[in-house]
């Protein structure tokens, strides 16, 4: 048990030394500091080289470290980025993809922004402008249940998460990725531990501008979490941000552990605030701002559907779809792993969320 503790001591401290790094703190014990200091904007706006230096998970020469028990906090640091950028390690043309989307994201990113509320009395219409993508990971009862510790704050019911307003603050074409646990969840969320809506209409054939598909596979594969972690695998902010251009990120129920540039982060166990609605909405002021963009080469290299057939080239009749990766033979629908039915004019849920495979919820 004891030493079943110490590890858990040990990750507990990884994470502060991420945090820290991503706050550009001077260690993680001055994590406090920074989040409540006057200065923050001005803080931010200096280390945000720090930031996205911190994100460059696939930096070309990065090489995964041989960790042993003389290794230093830095060393674990570095070892966990690194383990990133490897997963791709045999396949180069799709580690290219992802180093240059990734040094895009640390380029178009916001500084990070956060907001301490109560989600059940906070009125949610108050965060301008409308999102592109939201991520929910509503604090379930499940959660606790299955880690055995007390909660720090109130459990939600999937009641309380259906009054939530989200379609009065997603964007036309938006994404909303829910954390729906694996018990009483999966009557909504099907086999998924994490489910994707759609609201309005985004097809990959037409709308390279806002989502490039198939750049991450959607499973995620992680270690059991340790007894009192609720924390979720960080891998879902990659493949959000690698599916998604639209930089309008929104993170509801988030902690201070998961502050991130290019996110505005809310929940109500935040420990401050520095969110300004006119600060966050300038950045968003001219037209398509909004968009990451993207550059001729990760064109070149991201996963596109082939061109549509001509009736000409079928001999006649209905469509068919493009072949592989393409649209689906008779089902009129695109066959993409981020596809979903669903009510017309509001979010569509189905099949395809990001989940991980065999492991408790967290």
């Amino acid at each position: 048990m004891d030493s079943r503790l110490q590890e858990i001591r040990e990750r507990q401290k990884l994470r502060r030394q991420l945090l820290a790094q991503q706050l550009g703190a001077e260690s993680a014990d001055s994590i406090g500091a920074v989040l409540n200091s006057k200065d923050e904007q001005r803080e931010i706006a200096e280390t945000r080289e720090t930031c996205r230096a911190s994100y460059d998970t696939a930096a070309p020469n990065s090489k995964r470290k041989c960790l042993d028990e003389g290794d230093t906090d830095e060393d674990k640091v570095e070892e966990y980025k690194a383990s990133l950028a490897d997963r791709f390690e045999e396949y180069p043309k799709l580690r290219e993809l992802i180093r240059l989307k990734d040094e895009l994201i640390a380029k178009s990113n916001t500084p990070p922004m956060y907001l301490q509320a109560d989600i059940e009395a906070f009125d949610i219409r108050e965060l301008t402008p409308k999102f592109d993508v939201i991520l929910l990971e509503p604090p379930l009862e499940e959660y606790y249940r299955e880690t055995g510790i007390t909660a720090n704050e109130k459990c939600w019911t999937w009641d309380d998460i259906m009054k939530l307003e989200i379609d009065e603050i997603a964007a036309p074409r938006s994404f909303i990725f829910l954390w729906c646990g694996s018990g009483e969840g999966l009557d909504l969320g099907r086999v998924e531990h994490c489910l994707m809506g759609i609201k309005g209409t985004v097809k990959r054939s037409t709308d390279g501008d806002f989502i490039h598909a198939n750049v991450d596979i959607d499973l995620i594969i992680t270690e059991e979490p340790e007894i009192g972690n609720i924390e979720k695998p960080v891998e879902i902010f990659h493949i959000i941000e690698h599916f998604c251009l639209g930089r309008r990120r929104l993170h509801l129920f988030g902690r201070d552990s998961t502050i991130r540039p290019g996110w505005l982060t809310v929940g109500p166990t935040l420990t401050n605030s520095n969110y300004n609605a006119e600060t966050y909405a300038s950045y968003f002021s001219t037209p398509n701002s909004y968009l990451t963009g993207c550059t001729e080469e990760i064109e070149r290299l991201r996963p596109k559907s082939p061109p549509p057939k001509s009736k000409s080239d079928r001999g006649g009749g209905a469509p068919r779809g493009g072949g592989r990766g393409g649209t689906s033979a008779g089902r009129g629908r695109e066959r993409n792993r981020s596809n979903f039915r669903g009510e017309r004019g509001g979010f569509r849920g189905g099949r395809g969320g990001t989940h991980r495979g065999g492991f408790p919820p967290r």
